[in-house]
């Protein structure tokens, strides 16, 4: 029937509306048809690329983008302060930081017999299986500790002043919460 349909041998009666001059309503609806199930089909948003990291982020690269922000917003804080002038910081970091996730822990028991009679040998295994805890398809994060920084170095163009010496080091020991013994705060050198 939809080969008679197709070739237009079928009845001409009820269909006047797909009969069209010569049958080109046919082959209109064929392709609008093609195009409603080609749309269907078609995907209409971007793939979201799922990339779970199976292991904890512990990695270098992380470690310096850290330490690069921290020096850009220290080096642009600092440089607001009366006196200060230019202001350049280095940073040093004694860890990576770590990343503490849950996990989960089974004991799982076995015991096995061997043999019939007297002469079975009945075995037991006991193991600890331990899985990270996922939370919506990531690791379940249950804590998250930033880099301990050791010290910091600050050259400014107003360091030459004992008063701002003693603003810069008082505030990079509070903004990062460290010792004022572990912050050096240097001139620069005239002419750079």
């Amino acid at each position: 029937m939809l080969e008679e349909w197709i070739r237009g041998d079928g009845q001409q009666g009820n269909s006047s509306w797909i009969n069209l001059k010569g049958g080109k309503g046919r082959y209109l609806l064929i392709i609008v048809i093609c195009l409603g199930l080609l749309a269907l089909i078609w995907p209409t948003g971007k793939a979201e690329k799922n990339h779970d990291n199976l292991t904890p982020t512990n990695n270098f690269e992380g470690s310096n983008s850290l330490q690069a922000q921290m020096v850009a917003d220290l080096e642009s804080i600092l440089s607001q302060i009366d006196g200060a002038g230019k202001v350049e910081v280095s940073i040093s970091l004694a860890s990576q930081g770590s990343k503490t996730y849950a996990s989960n822990l089974r004991n799982e028991k076995r015991e096995s017999k061997e043999g019939a009679g007297s002469g079975s040998k009945q075995t037991r295994e006991e193991t600890v299986v331990r899985d990270l805890a996922v939370s919506s398809g990531n690791h379940l994060l249950v804590e998250e500790k930033s880099p301990e920084v050791t010290g910091v170095l600050v050259v400014a163009d107003g360091a030459g002043s004992y008063r701002v010496r003693e603003n810069l080091t008082q505030a990079v020991a509070t903004l990062l919460d460290i010792a004022p013994h572990k912050v050096t705060v240097m001139p620069r050198k005239a002419g750079i």
